[in-house]
């Protein structure tokens, strides 16, 4: 897996330099940029979504608990929650209960303790 840093070497600038590249949020020349980006290119990076999100402590995933995904209710609106955060830049993770109380309360256990830092 290609790192930041691989990609930092290749382009001959630092790991910030690239990490301002892909963010944006600090402008960077149009010719730092374009080795950057090609670097990128070349060695196929991708941003490691997890990594972000530990460090951010934000996932941009939504979590959605339904008791019966077979239940054409719980399909159309899974379907709509899906479509709705994606377009937003979300995921969505579903969970099916099978309406088991059991499955519930992990599940719930599960959404309270990633919740925890909001």
């Amino acid at each position: 897996m290609t790192t930041i840093s691989d990609v930092a070497r290749r382009a001959r600038v630092t790991t910030a330099t690239v990490s301002n590249v892909i963010t944006q949020r600090v402008p960077v020349s149009e010719k730092t940029r374009a080795r950057v980006l090609q670097a990128i290119e070349e060695l196929g990076y991708r941003p490691n979504l997890v990594a972000r999100s530990l460090r951010s402590q934000h996932s941009a995933t939504i979590g959605l608990i339904v008791s019966d995904i077979r239940n054409p209710f719980f399909s159309s609106i899974s379907r709509a929650v899906e479509d709705t955060a994606h377009e937003q830049g979300y995921g969505v993770l579903l969970c099916n209960t099978d309406e088991n109380p059991d499955k519930e309360a992990i599940y719930q256990s599960i959404k309270d303790f990633l919740g925890r830092g909001k």
